[in-house]
């Protein structure tokens, strides 16, 4: 079973300020989104954090909302890959993991959660005041991953036994963020401890703490990688 909780996110806060360049692992290929908008069909009302994210780094914690402005009901796509940029420099990039299809009639218009994942540890995480822009597709060995991931997630652990009162299980995406990271920020166990040591919130005991986390977390981030033909990258 997957770790529950990631000790080294935590304390991060971002601000909206100038537009970041393109993404270093951003292609040119434009979405089937970002063409609809070119052409008019649709409008995007918002995009920015879910109203009750459970952390600001992954997981289902964006909100798109879309109008349809055409004069025919349309379904619209979501893909895998699909880059968020932010409008900070500061600010991590996110991707989206899931495919995700909105159908939408004439004039209405539909909010959708989606699930994303941070593009650098480096970076700060989202915040609500956080702007962010449809990007194009990821390319390279990054895009490989997320679309990899999205054709091969595991299934949510089962419901609890009815009347034990335990809580229903969520699945742990914390590998598939290290792992992310280990590809996309060039991020491998001890660069993300140096960067533990390095942070003023986390110092004394929680620097072994993150370090026995981590190398608990480590064959599931590897058996990812390898299993999505990336075991170039070791974690």
């Amino acid at each position: 079973m997957w770790g529950t909780s990631l000790l080294v996110l935590l304390g991060l806060l971002g601000a909206a300020c100038q537009p970041t360049p393109r993404h270093p692992h951003e292609g040119h290929l434009r979405t089937a989104l970002a063409e609809r908008i070119a052409r008019g069909e649709v409008r995007l009302e918002r995009l920015g954090m879910a109203r009750q994210p459970e952390h600001p780094f992954f997981g289902r914690i964006v909100e798109i909302s879309l109008r349809n402005t055409g004069n025919k009901p349309i379904l619209v796509t979501l893909e895998p890959g699909q880059l968020l940029r932010s409008r900070s420099p500061e600010t991590t990039d996110l991707v989206v993991t899931s495919r995700e299809e909105i159908a939408l009639d004439v004039g209405q218009v539909a909010q959708r959660e989606i699930e994303v994942f941070s593009l650098s540890r480096r970076k700060l995480s989202m915040t609500r005041e956080t702007v962010y822009d449809l990007g194009n597709l990821l390319e390279g060995d990054a895009y490989t991953f997320v679309t990899c991931f999205a054709a091969n997630r595991p299934p949510e652990p089962p419901p609890p036994p009815p009347g034990s009162g335990l809580p229903p299980q969520k699945l742990d995406l914390t590998p598939v963020q290290l792992a992310l990271w280990c590809i996309a920020d060039g991020l491998d166990r001890q660069a993300l401890l140096e960067g533990t040591a390095l942070n003023p919130l986390l110092k004394g005991g929680e620097y072994a703490r993150s370090r026995d986390y981590f190398d608990g977390q480590a064959k599931y981030v590897q058996g990812l990688l390898d299993s999505c033909g990336l075991a170039k990258y070791k974690f």
